[in-house]
């Protein structure tokens, strides 16, 4: 996507935008469960919306982006992710229009606001705009999202207007079909109907690629009751190599019975840097071969299975890991205090 900033006018554009949307208080008869869509003019990519702040405590529109987008949305509705949890906030990816205090908008945010010659007053009222992409932390819009979310401001208005007597407009027959807001090339916005197809996320996994040394590997017998916890996850706290910050991602191995972490690697891209996971793994499993490895994630399965393979190492899916839980909550509360330290 283009990354080129957005001109004044089309800064413009979107905060008129969003100061219409802000006065219409749709979220007084739209919930964040009434989705629909609006397609780009530009790039034709669906953003699967939601109107939220009828509990009245988070105001904002948010676009999900493509398929990945809508999955993440769901499994939040669903309860399928835990919105409690820390984690979920990793997962979004989305361009939001949100009405936040200001003490939560950046120098950036604020230069803008009064580059524009506005004025906004009061908790929850001032525009705040940031694309969401999992891994990384919320950013600024390029031009190209500015536009596509001015575009979601407007149709989300006008989807909501069409709701306020009643959401027939939002139902189909058909499973995971959704109302979409699509303009023709005469410049006139319609409704189309389209069905999702269901995401399929990739999950990256690695082999052990020393024949000389897997052939030893396969000759070292278990040890008798020693099982391992596998995980990973996202460290809470963003880092800053170079322009955009990002999450790190942790894969951790523990000692079932005991707890003790026997490795601890951070990456900052699992599918790139997965493989020092597994050399972790490999690197203790010459010392002690377990008799099986556990994990409760999908992506933490397939990151270790092709190894498991070929080492016949049992790998099981578990629906929780306790020591594993226990270590993450640890490093969040650890990062969390040491963010607050720092403020």
């Amino acid at each position: 996507m283009n990354q080129a900033k957005p001109t004044r006018e089309e800064w413009n554009s979107l905060y008129q935008a969003a100061v219409d949307f802000k006065r219409s208080a749709c979220w007084e008869w739209m919930y964040d469960d009434d989705i629909f869509g609006v397609v780009d003019p530009e790039t034709r990519e669906t953003a699967y919306c939601c109107i939220m702040g009828n509990g009245g405590e988070h105001f904002a529109v948010a676009g999900y982006l493509g398929t990945e987008g809508l999955s993440g949305i769901l499994g939040l509705l669903s309860g399928e992710i835990d919105t409690e949890s820390s984690e979920s906030m990793f997962i979004q990816k989305c361009l939001m229009c949100s009405f936040e205090d200001r003490s939560l908008l950046s120098a950036e945010d604020l230069k803008n606001i009064k580059e524009m010659g506005l004025k906004f007053r009061g908790r929850n009222e001032w525009p705040l705009f940031r694309y969401h992409e999992p891994g990384f932390a919320p950013w600024f819009l390029s031009a190209t999202q500015c536009r596509f979310l001015t575009h979601i401001l407007r149709q989300a208005l006008e989807v909501a207007l069409c709701c306020r007597n009643g959401k027939e407009i939002l139902d189909h027959e058909t499973p995971f079909t959704f109302l979409i807001r699509v303009c023709l090339k005469s410049g006139e916005w319609v409704d189309q109907y389209i069905t999702a197809e269901p995401d399929e996320p990739e999950f990256v996994s690695f082999h052990i690629q020393d024949e000389i040394r897997l052939k030893k590997l396969k000759t070292f017998k278990p040890k008798q009751n020693l099982i391992l916890e596998a995980d990973t996850f996202y460290v809470p706290t963003p880092v800053r190599e170079n322009d955009r910050p990002y999450f790190p991602k942790v894969g951790v191995l523990l000692d079932h019975h005991s707890g003790l972490v026997v490795s601890f690697e951070m990456m900052k891209d699992i599918q790139e840097e997965g493989y020092k996971c597994i050399n972790r793994l490999v690197d203790f499993i010459e010392q002690n071969m377990p008799t099986k490895l556990l994990v409760a994630r999908v992506e933490t399965y397939y990151l270790y299975l092709d190894v498991c393979k070929q080492l016949g190492l049992p790998i099981e899916m578990v629906e929780q890991l306790e020591y594993a839980e226990e270590f993450r909550n640890g490093v969040f509360d650890q990062f969390v205090d040491t963010h607050d330290s720092e403020r």
